[in-house]
């Protein structure tokens, strides 16, 4: 089974382009309305896979949609989306919002072009770089109307940017690892968290030689979120051009977000 556009990734037909993009706070982009939906991806715990998850949903994405897609990672000193998409971006989401805080002229290329036309906002690891949350909601803005879907890498939600992405969201992919230690610090986190009234999913990742938490057991977790689960194969690092290698073994899953995307 192969992925479609009526498996739920929006075309771009289905957007009204303006000529006028006096909106939008970074001049040059095209402006659509309605914007695109605003995947985040947040991890539960620490290598729950996130920014794997990410770019596998937007790089497949990218091959349906008619519109463009965005990837973006808010940085951090852990930031690893730029490494599988292959590419760097000439700045970070926080860099862009950073030069919105300081009213400095937003100019030249966002993004990096990735495989399939995906665009990539994401660069090397950060540790200093920093931004309001006003501007971040900024650019979040501006990247809903300028695509037919953004994603989002949030990481862990530990940093502010993060947790301003997740509330902008208009989706929201909690990933876990499909172990019993996974399920239970997935539950311990989910519990602070009150339940979004926006479309979530419970993405359960399976690892290599882990004891895997009973099916019943990530089906309870997903019904008290009201989210539906999907399950995931292991899939390694999408590093060294093997996203097509990955998306097919993950194409069950990833035809799954899509349909929740598509509600």
């Amino acid at each position: 089974m192969r992925f479609t556009k009526q498996s739920g990734w929006p075309p771009a037909s289905q957007r009204h382009a303006h000529a006028n993009s006096a909106a939008l706070y970074i001049p040059g982009l095209a402006f659509h309305d309605p914007p695109g939906p605003l995947l985040v991806v947040a991890g539960l715990s620490g290598g729950a896979g996130a920014s794997v998850l990410a770019y596998l949903i937007a790089a497949t994405a990218a091959r349906q949609s008619s519109g463009p897609v965005l990837v973006v990672d808010t940085g951090g000193p852990t930031a690893g989306l730029a490494a599988h998409a292959g590419v760097s971006a000439p700045r970070t989401l926080v860099e862009i919002a950073e030069r919105i805080d300081h009213a400095e002229p937003v100019t030249g290329n966002l993004w990096a072009q990735g495989e399939n036309g995906l665009r990539v906002l994401a660069g090397a690891p950060q540790f200093t770089v920093d931004a309001s949350r006003e501007a971040i909601q900024r650019v979040v803005h501006d990247a809903r109307h300028a695509h037919a879907l953004t994603v989002v890498d949030a990481g862990t939600l530990a940093r502010p940017a993060e947790q301003t992405a997740l509330a902008a969201a208009t989706h929201v992919a909690w990933t876990l690892q499909a172990t019993r230690d996974g399920a239970a610090r997935a539950r311990r986190v989910l519990e602070r968290i009150v339940p979004l009234t926006r479309l979530e999913i419970i993405v359960a990742r399976a690892g290599d030689g882990e004891s895997r938490a009973p099916l019943r057991e990530l089906a309870d977790l997903a019904d008290e979120r009201r989210a539906p689960l999907v399950l995931m194969p292991s899939v390694g690092d999408t590093a060294g051009g093997r996203l097509g290698e990955l998306a097919e073994l993950a194409q069950v899953a990833l035809q799954a977000i899509g349909g929740v995307l598509g509600r």
